[in-house]
């Protein structure tokens, strides 16, 4: 069964440059990708009934932080259970209980893509 028939990961990350490599990489895995510029966005998507089966969420963002985000998401039940991966060029500075892992940005996607690989239950060899 391909991956693709699942719900879709969805990037919140202003940076479209970032946006655009990770759906490129995370396509050719197999998932299917939605994207948000913004909190608002992503927020919108969320509230009008996407249910994305992981969001990689970015800190820095142009309307709201990441923190802000996760926060509201934890606090409305029907958004609570869809997992978090923070993927930002910030230092993690205070623990986010709920998140499944905190990947600090770099040239290298690998950490991220072995952590969306486990956390979507689709790690390479198993």
């Amino acid at each position: 069964m391909s991956v693709q028939m699942f719900s879709p990961i969805l990037i919140v990350d202003d940076v479209e440059e970032t946006r655009s490599v990770l759906r490129r990489v995370l396509q050719l895995r197999g998932y299917a990708i939605a994207e948000a510029g913004s909190a608002g966005a992503a927020l919108r998507y969320l509230r009008e009934g996407g249910r994305p089966r992981l969001i990689i969420l970015d800190m820095n963002l142009p309307d709201t932080s990441g923190r802000a985000v996760h926060e509201l998401m934890k606090a409305d039940p029907t958004l609570a259970a869809i997992p978090v991966v923070v993927f930002s060029g910030m230092p993690q500075d205070d623990p986010m209980p709920g998140l499944v892992a905190y990947v600090r940005k770099g040239p290298d996607v690998d950490e991220l893509l072995q952590v969306v690989d486990r956390a979507c239950g689709t790690a390479r060899g198993h």
